[in-house]
């Protein structure tokens, strides 16, 4: 039998400077770096960014900037999701006057965003776009307020 380490008795508290976090997404696992945060400044009017926030490719970015761009795990897919729990066509955003939206494309688990499963939904800045076990952050240009 070993006898327990004594203890001192005594804590140490250790003071850490505040944290100031932009507001832009409460809902992704994966906090935005400033690389993210200078490329969501220079995106061009009519386009987006995805950020990925959980899965294999985590703090990968994708660019919006066609009408059309296909989700899935076909290797064809202009963003390529490979694991099992991604349809090889899941999903396509589509940009219709300058707004984004997301349309399932009949995918066996479903596309959601902020939790919520959609066959199609207009997205945001900030919208968590979940495709399988990925979650994706979308970002325009207007989610950075410049002061």
């Amino acid at each position: 039998m070993t006898n327990p380490i004594p203890s001192a008795g005594e804590t140490t508290i250790i003071g850490l400077p505040a944290i100031n976090v932009l507001p832009i997404t409460t809902t992704g696992d994966r906090p935005l770096t400033q690389e993210d945060l200078d490329t969501i400044t220079r995106l061009s009017e009519g386009t987006a960014l995805l950020i990925s926030a959980r899965g294999a490719v985590s703090g990968s970015r994708y660019l919006l900037d066609e009408d059309e761009i296909t989700v899935g795990r076909d290797p064809r897919a202009d963003i390529l999701l490979d694991d099992s729990t991604v349809s090889r066509q899941h999903a396509v955003f589509r940009r219709v006057n300058g707004q984004f939206f997301v349309v399932d494309a009949g995918s066996l688990n479903g596309t959601y965003v902020n939790r919520q499963r959609v066959d199609q939904a207009p997205l945001k800045n900030g919208d968590e776009i979940m495709i399988g076990k990925f979650r994706l952050v979308f970002f325009t240009k207007s989610a950075i307020i410049s002061q």
